[in-house]
């Protein structure tokens, strides 16, 4: 052992190596349970499980390799073994367990895959290679884990629209109809309707509504925000647009407001919840962005705001969500025309 730390003590560049097995300590931890997961692994831990049991949920044959992988996450932190069963250990790892395709969930395979790719093809984009179209397959699992936010944007959803009177509302970008389902749980004064580009998913929207009860009183539209043709017509007291503004370039986002202003009843205001740039992640996130056919990187928070200035409306609030993050909603109210 002496001398063993006698030769770690005359390695050249220590430090940099230090470094170096310090971040692959974080990186093996998330590959570790990206792996667990993809595997079926982590969802066969709901209950703890002996390796005989989890190599026949799982379909794995190569039962050394699937013990190596359920070894590696005991080394790791995240899961315990008691005699024979494996269970989670971790909080995350009984999130997974518990969630395998919740937002925590997605947000982990998002990291090890999507965001992976990114990097591996990032010299050719510095090069000048067009971005790519990572969301051809990625897009079901980034709208899964943009869901990681909801619990900030319910909190703003709510102090946006209390008190007041009825309210009718429309969505830009609904999604699955997470937002309109809370919404519409606010009270029965509220209603009005979705705007989704992907049909898939403004279907499975009308099923998220109806099954809260609320298909009577919100219906949603497919179309592009871009094409104000293919808007439901308003007016309306209120159009929302969560974590969507990165699709557009500021000329886009220029045209987008004016289309919402020409929605919007006299009083009527534009609530925007969104990442924006100067955030501790935003540099990343601006990566990804950059990368990505189809997005734009983060505009900043004051960017947004003169957007909407010279679009004719009056911010009204402004609101970081997240503590110590560039994540913020804003609230804007339309001019006298």
């Amino acid at each position: 052992m002496f001398r063993a730390l006698s030769r770690l003590a005359t390695l050249p560049d220590k430090l940099a190596f230090a470094g170096l097995v310090r971040g692959m300590s974080g990186q093996i931890q998330l590959t570790c349970a990206s792996a667990l997961l993809r595997s079926g692994a982590m969802a066969g831990l709901g209950q703890p499980a002996t390796l005989d049991e989890l190599a026949l949920a799982t379909g794995a044959s190569e039962r050394d390799l699937l013990r190596s992988l359920l070894e590696l996450g005991v080394a790791r932190g995240l899961l315990k073994r008691r005699g024979e069963r494996y269970a989670p250990r971790s909080a995350m790892a009984r999130r997974l367990a518990a969630d395998p395709e919740g937002p925590l969930a997605s947000m982990l395979l998002e990291f090890t895959s999507y965001h992976h790719e990114v990097m591996v093809d990032l010299p050719g984009r510095l090069a000048g290679e067009p971005p790519r179209d990572y969301l051809d397959r990625y897009g079901p699992l980034v709208a899964r884990s943009s869901r990681i936010l909801d619990h900030w944007l319910r909190d703003w959803v709510e102090r946006l629209f209390a008190g007041g009177a009825a309210r009718k509302v429309l969505d830009l970008g609904c999604g699955s109809g997470t937002m309109l389902c809370h919404i519409g749980s606010l009270g029965p004064e509220f209603r009005g309707a979705g705007l989704e580009l992907d049909p898939a998913v403004a279907e499975q929207a009308r099923e998220q509504l109806a099954s809260a009860d609320l298909g009577d009183r919100f219906e949603v539209h497919v179309g592009d925000m871009r094409d104000s043709g293919s808007w439901p017509s308003g007016p309306f007291d209120v159009i929302t647009a969560n974590q969507n503004v990165y699709y557009f370039d500021a000329g886009e986002r220029a045209a987008l407001w004016r289309s919402v202003s020409e929605r919007l009843g006299p009083g009527g205001r534009v609530a925007i919840a969104t990442s924006t740039a100067g955030g501790p992640m935003s540099s990343y996130f601006d990566l990804v962005l950059g990368s990505t056919e189809g997005c734009r990187m983060l505009p900043g928070v004051e960017q947004l705001e003169r957007e909407l200035v010279e679009a004719g409306f009056a911010i009204d609030r402004r609101e970081r969500l997240i503590p110590g993050d560039s994540v913020y909603g804003l609230a804007a109210v339309r001019g006298e025309t």
